[in-house]
Parts: C-alpha cells; sequence; structure tokens
C-alpha cells in the first residue's frame, strides 16, 4: 500500500513539474498556480493592481479597492486529467472587506500497485486550500489585507492538513495612478505527508501597477520564493481599447541563482477580456513549449 502512495506521488508531482509549478525544497506546489486568468495573461503581475475578488490570491490588500460584492471563478484542464478549479467571492463592508476562496487541483484515476507491482485498485487524489480573508483601508493611500487559509492534500487513504496566513499591503503613492503592492503569502508550519514533513511555497512579491489615462495599465511584480531561493520577474499590460474590451500581454522570467543569469521560465503568454454590464469573462493562453498550451477561462459577476 505504501509503495503504491508513494508511486502515486511521484506521478502527481511530476505533472505538476512538467508544468513548472512544482519547487524543488517545497511542498504543496498547487498554491503558486494563478487563478486569474486575467492576472495571467498579464504574466502574473498583479499584486500592485489587485482591483478585484482574485486579489485574494495575490495580494488581500486589494479587496478594500472593491466598491461592489463580486464573485468569481476559473476552471483549467492539463494533461493526465489534472484539473484546477478556483472560486472566490469579495463583499466589501461600511469600513472593511471580506472574502473567501477555494482552490481544488485534482487528477483522474491512478493505476494502483501493491508491493510487488501487482495491479490493484485504482484510486484518486486532490489537493484543496480554503481562505477566509479581510482587508480594510486604513486611509486614503494604505490598505492592508490577510488571509487565513486551510490546505489539504490527499492521495487514497494518506492524507495532509496544514494552514498558513497571507498578509498584503497596497499603497498609493504620491504620483498620480501609481501603486506600490507587497504581499507575503503561505506563512505557516511545515506540513506531513506519509511522515515526511515539507515547507510551504513561502513568497514574497513586490508589485507596482501604473494606469495611463484609464486605458493602459502597466504592472510590475519582483517574486521571491524563500525556500526555493529563486526570483522571478513578471511584466504585463492592459489595454482597453473600447469600455467592453480588454486587450492583455505579460512576460514571466526566472533568476537562476547558481548562474545569476536569467533563463526562459514560462516566457510570453496573453489573453483577452469582455466585460458586458455586470458580467466579465477572461481568456489567458500560456504556452510550455513541446508539454503544449494552456488555456485559461475566468467568469466574474458584480452587483
Amino acid at each position: 500500500m505504501r509503495l503504491k502512495i508513494l508511486i502515486s506521488v511521484f506521478t502527481f508531482n511530476f505533472l505538476l513539474f512538467a508544468f513548472n509549478i512544482c519547487e524543488a525544497n517545497t511542498g504543496a506546489s498547487f498554491l503558486n498556480i494563478g487563478t486569474s486568468a486575467r492576472a495571467i495573461s498579464m504574466g502574473g503581475a498583479y499584486v500592485g493592481v489587485a482591483d478585484d475578488a482574485n486579489a485574494i490570491s495575490y495580494n488581500p490588500a486589494g479587496l478594500s479597492q472593491l466598491n461592489r460584492n463580486e464573485i468569481t471563478a476559473q476552471h483549467t484542464e492539463w494533461i493526465s486529467d489534472v484539473k484546477h478549479d478556483f472560486l472566490a467571492g469579495a463583499f466589501p463592508l461600511r469600513n472593511s472587506t471580506v472574502g473567501f476562496s477555494v482552490i481544488y487541483l485534482s487528477q483522474g484515476k491512478l493505476e494502483g500497485r501493491t508491493e510487488d507491482r501487482a495491479k490493484s485498485a485504482d484510486f484518486s487524489a486532490y489537493d484543496v486550500a480554503t481562505t477566509i480573508s479581510y482587508s480594510k483601508s486604513i486611509n486614503e493611500k494604505l490598505k492592508l489585507g490577510t488571509n487565513l487559509k486551510i490546505i489539504q492534500q490527499k492521495i487514497e487513504t494518506e492524507h495532509a492538513t496544514g494552514v498558513a496566513i497571507d498578509v498584503g499591503t497596497l499603497y498609493n503613492t504620491s504620483i498620480k495612478n501609481l501603486t506600490l503592492g507587497f504581499s507575503f503569502q503561505n506563512l505557516g508550519p511545515k506540513m506531513t505527508f506519509i511522515s515526511e514533513g515539507y515547507n510551504l511555497p513561502l513568497t514574497a512579491t513586490l508589485g507596482a501597477g501604473y494606469n495611463i489615462k484609464n486605458a493602459i495599465m502597466v504592472a510590475l511584480d519582483i517574486k521571491q520564493k524563500i525556500y526555493d531561493q529563486k526570483t522571478e520577474i513578471s511584466f504585463g499590460t492592459e489595454y482597453t481599447p473600447i469600455t467592453p474590451l480588454a486587450l492583455r500581454v505579460g512576460y514571466l522570467k526566472s533568476l537562476d541563482p547558481s548562474r545569476v543569469t536569467l533563463h526562459d521560465f514560462k516566457g510570453f503568454g496573453g489573453g483577452l477580456g469582455m466585460r458586458i454590464l455586470n458580467f466579465s469573462t477572461d481568456y489567458a493562453f500560456v504556452p510550455y513549449g513541446d508539454l503544449g498550451n494552456t488555456h485559461r477561462l475566468s467568469f466574474s459577476v458584480k452587483w
């Protein structure tokens, strides 16, 4: 039984590694997957923007920018029946904003093997993270936010449970339409799976967003993955030629500390968004070389 579980753990994480989201020194790698087609199409540069319900996953301080209730959802399908789903809601109150989100990563049936490698019953695996968020505007310039996150991972009968917090800030600078953001994600104790402990993907991100005449948004994020000692730099832009339509492009690079040179990580991506009345749909396209391309769709409603 244990051999079957270990083989499946390897298989599941190998699939994540193939999409450049599994890190060498951490577990719960599904927490690194982007949850917003809008943000993903901008290379993931979103910490200094964070102006919708997806702020929960990028910078919870951004929830204070909302003035209406919002529900958003995203679905992604990858190879080998790996599916990634995200649901979030944000609800402004008188002096603050509260929110929730659920991330669910699942894989289709896995082939079971006994200790002598004979075929046994198939089984499934999944990861889930449930988050409660709170954000507050301290004054006209400074916003703060935090998340409480419950993490669960399960493969057949083996499972692990963990807890983490995120904290974020958003600051409106003296330069008109320029905002700076900072987020610290997945701060928590190690999780233990099959008697083996591993760190959560602790990440610190500094971001900036600049809006040019309400038609062009430019964003830049610098992300440090603490335990994996990796730095990512992402850049994105959003152009709104007409009110219902937004065109986006982004670029993401990773800094290799062993060579201190930049190398391709995910490269270019892009997408578009359509907003009609209180409804919006966002699409993101990101190529993964020989592994193929990924397509993300997000849907949102505000009231």
